[in-house]
């Protein structure tokens, strides 16, 4: 909750240029393949029947949501009235509600919490970030802008709740079937979301590349 809600006020107080930010966003995810490929995948292709296929189902799903039925949260340029606005939040909101219920799942198989966790945190920050840059930008008051970060900020800690309520006592293959949708849903944001910020531009695009390995290293 907390790192949600201080992404959200970054844009609020402070104006990062852009080549900050995406270096910012190039260390997440750097951070979220490393989780992904060196430690969780592993643990859950082991332990998940089919464990591709609802890899693939997390992929797809946020791929149909941002694609054809919201609007792209990062695409700034393209939008053109309010309503978009509030349909990138929209988005993103699914996806944070879908990490909580990740999370949740994951306090049960000890193994795997602290990764999840880290994968999460990774990406809160540049989401809360474009998502109140978004808001802002389309002419949201601050107050309505911090009240809409306030309930984004609470949707994974609520989505960790549902999954402690109604998966406790489950099978390891059930409480790991939500963590590998989350894969799905980690491996696009990382790959259509953030990386195509590395190298959005020729100037800096090394340094952004540097800051992807740098993430990745961290993990390893």
């Amino acid at each position: 909750f907390a790192v949600s809600f201080a992404g959200g006020l970054v844009p609020l107080v402070h104006r990062w240029s852009h080549s900050a930010l995406q270096t910012l966003i190039s260390l997440s995810a750097g951070i979220i393949l490393g989780v992904l490929f060196l430690d969780l995948l592993p643990v859950v292709a082991a332990s998940t029947p089919h464990f591709h296929i609802l890899v693939l189902t997390g992929f797809l799903s946020l791929f149909v949501f941002e694609k054809f039925v919201f609007i792209h949260p990062h695409e700034t340029d393209d939008l053109a009235e309010q309503r978009s606005g509030l349909a990138a939040y929209i988005s993103i909101s699914i996806h944070s509600l879908l990490d909580g219920v990740a999370l949740g799942s994951s306090t049960m198989l000890p193994a795997l919490a602290p990764v999840v966790l880290f994968a999460i945190v990774a990406h809160k920050v540049p989401d809360t970030f474009s998502v109140a840059s978004i808001l802002t930008y389309f002419g949201f008051r601050r107050r309505k802008t911090l009240l809409f970060m306030l309930c984004f900020s609470l949707l994974t800690p609520l989505g960790g709740f549902i999954a402690l309520l109604l998966l406790r006592g489950a099978s390891q293959a059930t409480l790991a079937a939500p963590i590998a949708l989350a894969c799905g849903t980690f491996l696009f944001i990382a790959t259509s979301d953030l990386l195509p910020h590395t190298h959005e531009h020729h100037d800096g695009r090394f340094r952004n590349l540097a800051a992807v390995f740098a993430g990745i290293a961290i993990i390893a």
